[in-house]
């Protein structure tokens, strides 16, 4: 038994081993798979989508008002003293009172009513409201998504921008650690000083803090993307998209020639529903004064016993059945409800100007959004140029480093204006891609 039990102990630990050493597989997304990704993982995302499940059964729920409605009652009374009730005596001296008792121990009803709105304001007007709502919640929902969308976009640039730099320091890092081992060679035989190697050390030491500080800032650009995606933290994300990709897919001069339509403007569209919300607001106001209509039946089954014994088939229950017709007429109520209509009235005028107030302020954006996207546009193109030459002028200072003809000192000093090139250049193709995002969103192209 000893040994069964030790083998089922090898074979349970060895699973446990096998288990733990299993992951799950790094996850690659393009920027498309990635917003694709988020906006169905998303909690933001998947609250707008529940916002509007509520919306529809919101229209149910008003359609379903003006229907027929069939309720169903029971009710079971036990007296336990009968009230007494004082009578003339009609068979002696009528100034004398009788006490006497009517009724029964057990007393019950059982019956069902139906009721159908035949006519009412308030219930075509909300009934039209609720599919406005309706409406409302699905372009709320689209907002989020598209701000969904922007975070992963901005985030993603962020994690490539990190990742470039990260690159270059590293591969900066490289040939410095390559010259540093040569210099300190030349100077143990005498052919430079000890304050070229000096000067190396200290730009090593600070290039390597900078590595260390880079690789921190990229982790954690990671784990906000992976946040905004509604990816799990621990799991490994592997971005397929480069920066220069992105970038060389933009149609710079397709970009500069759109022109805004605010009817396509999902915050205007927003703004427009929110505008007819109001106005509806206010119809259903004024439905208070318009009269209502509706008809009603019931049917009611009374029994009425010494003992309780209801479900006894030789013992009768006494039916009552009415059917009519119920007609409300406001009449006055003291100016209450003209306050309120004024009040609705006010609330739409307000919605209004802030529709009109908006669109002025979309159009005067979007001009300023196109200036940025060419302002962006115009450094990128130069901080290309300028990273080319950075690149030449370390080719040339190394192959004169190399010969003699330069001091590390001139080195140092190049290295550091191409790693500072390269950071304005990525930065540069950031600052496209996010005046683009700026545009898209405003031509609701997300």
């Amino acid at each position: 038994m000893n040994k069964y039990r030790n083998i089922l102990l090898a074979a349970v630990f060895c699973q446990t081993i096998t288990l733990q050493g299993q992951t799950d597989p790094p996850a690659r997304f393009s920027l498309e798979e990635a917003m694709e990704f988020a906006v169905q993982n998303n909690l933001n995302a998947e609250n707008a989508r529940l916002e509007v499940d509520i919306a529809d059964q919101r229209v149910w729920e008003a359609t379903a008002a003006g229907l027929l409605q069939l309720n169903a009652a029971v009710n079971y009374n036990y007296n336990i003293n009968l009230a007494t009730t004082l009578i003339p005596d009609f068979l002696g001296d009528p100034a004398e009172k009788i006490e006497v008792q009517f009724g029964t121990r057990h007393f019950a009803t059982g019956g069902i009513s139906a009721s159908q709105l035949i006519f009412s304001g308030q219930y075509i007007v909300g009934l039209q409201t609720a599919r406005i709502f309706r409406e409302f919640s699905a372009r709320n929902r689209q907002r989020t998504e598209q701000q969904v969308k922007e975070g992963v976009m901005q985030n993603y640039y962020l994690v490539l921008l990190g990742g470039n730099t990260l690159e270059a320091l590293r591969g900066n890092l490289v040939n410095l650690r390559r010259t540093y081992r040569e210099t300190r060679e030349l100077f143990r035989i005498g052919l430079v000083e000890a304050l070229d190697a000096d000067q190396l050390e200290v730009s090593l030491t600070s290039l390597e803090n900078s590595v260390r500080s880079m690789e921190r800032q990229v982790e954690a650009s990671r784990n906000l993307l992976k946040y905004q995606m509604g990816l799990e933290r621990d799991r490994e994300i592997i971005l397929t998209d480069s920066l220069t990709a992105l970038v060389s897919g933009i149609d710079f001069e397709a970009v500069q020639e759109q022109e805004l339509s605010l009817e396509e403007n999902i915050y205007f569209q927003i703004l427009k529903d929110q505008e007819q919300l109001a106005m509806m607001d206010l119809k259903l106001k004024k439905t208070e004064n318009l009269p209502s209509l509706s008809a009603f039946y019931s049917l009611d089954f009374t029994a009425q016993r010494d003992e309780f014994n209801f479900f006894r088939q030789d013992e009768n229950w006494y039916r009552a059945s009415v059917v009519g017709a119920s007609l409300n007429i406001p009449l006055f109520s003291s100016g209450m409800r003209r306050a309120g209509i004024s009040q609705k009235r006010i609330a739409y005028q307000q919605a209004r100007n802030n529709r009109i107030y908006a669109a002025e302020g979309l159009r005067v954006e979007f001009l300023q959004a196109r200036f940025d996207f060419v302002t962006a546009m115009d450094k990128y193109r130069s901080e290309q140029k300028n990273l080319e030459l950075a690149a030449k002028v370390v080719r040339v200072t190394e192959k004169k480093y190399g010969a003699g003809l330069a001091s590390s000192f001139d080195l140092t000093q190049v290295n550091d204006q191409y790693l500072s090139t390269l950071g304005d250049y990525t930065t540069a193709m950031v600052e496209v891609l996010n005046a683009k995002i700026r545009i898209d969103l405003l031509l609701n192209n997300i």
